[in-house]
C-alpha cells in the first residue's frame, strides 16, 4: 500500500519558487523606486532641517502605495508556501496555513484599495481590481480548511499505516 505523500516533490514547485523570487525583488524594487523613495528622502531632509508639517506630504505620498505593498507581503507568502511545498510535504497543517496566508494578504490588499479610494469614486472599471483581488484571496481563504481536512486525513491513514 502507498503511502500517502510518499512521492518526491515535482521540479515545478521548485521552478515556481525561484519565478516568485525574482518577481517578488522585481516588483519590490519598482514599488521602492515609484512609491516609497522620494517620500523617504522627502521626509528625511524634512526631518533633518525640522521643517514643519514634513509629516502630511508623506503619508499623502505614501498612502496610496499601501495595497502595492499589501501585495508584496502576499506574493511573499506564497513563495514561502511553495518553498513549503517544494519540500514535498505537500498535506500537511503548514499548507493550509500558507493557503490561508496568502487568501488573507490578498484580500487585506483588495479592502485596503477599496477603503483608500484609488479606484475612483463610483463603479468604473478600476472596481475591478479590488473585486477580482477579494474574490481570488476569498476563494484561497476557503481553500484552506479543504488542506487542513487533507492533512488531518493523512494524519489518520500514516497512523493506521
Amino acid at each position: 500500500m502507498l503511502a500517502l505523500n510518499s512521492h518526491p516533490a515535482p521540479d515545478g514547485f521548485r521552478r515556481m519558487t525561484g519565478l516568485l523570487d525574482l518577481l517578488l525583488l522585481f516588483a519590490g524594487l519598482s514599488v521602492f523606486a515609484e512609491g516609497l523613495y522620494r517620500p523617504l528622502k522627502r521626509l528625511g531632509a524634512g526631518l533633518y532641517l525640522r521643517e514643519p508639517g514634513v509629516w502630511a506630504p508623506f503619508q499623502d505620498a505614501v498612502v496610496p502605495v499601501l495595497p502595492a505593498i499589501l501585495l508584496l507581503i502576499a506574493l511573499w507568502q506564497s513563495r514561502r508556501l511553495f518553498a513549503h511545498l517544494a519540500t514535498g510535504e505537500t498535506l500537511s497543517a503548514d499548507t493550509a496555513r500558507g493557503v490561508r496566508r496568502t487568501g488573507e494578504w490578498i484580500v487585506a490588499a483588495a479592502v485596503t484599495a477599496v477603503i483608500i479610494g484609488e479606484t475612483g469614486s463610483s463603479l468604473e472599471p478600476g472596481w475591478a481590481l479590488p473585486i477580482v483581488l477579494a474574490a481570488i484571496g476569498l476563494a484561497l481563504r476557503s481553500l484552506a480548511p479543504v488542506f487542513d481536512h487533507a492533512a488531518a486525513v493523512k494524519a489518520d491513514h500514516d497512523q493506521i499505516v
